[in-house]
């Protein structure tokens, strides 16, 4: 449950198994709360993360 205030820019979770695809719970959540949603999965290094925007289209997002 995420409150309502509108400075949210987007959301980050994981997924216990190695795909980071949104499934369609993650997309209605996606266009719900901002505008760049992050999904790590399994074994939750660098390398295993997907950047959507918020209809599920991947986007490039750089983590420094």
């Amino acid at each position: 449950m995420l409150p309502v205030d509108f400075n949210i820019v987007g959301t980050v979770h994981s997924h216990p198994s190695a795909t980071f695809y949104p499934s369609n719970a993650d997309l209605h959540l996606f266009q719900k709360h901002g505008k760049i949603h992050i999904i790590s999965a399994f074994p939750y290094n660098l390398n295993n993360f997907k950047s959507y925007d918020n209809q599920g289209n991947i986007i490039n997002l750089e983590i420094v």
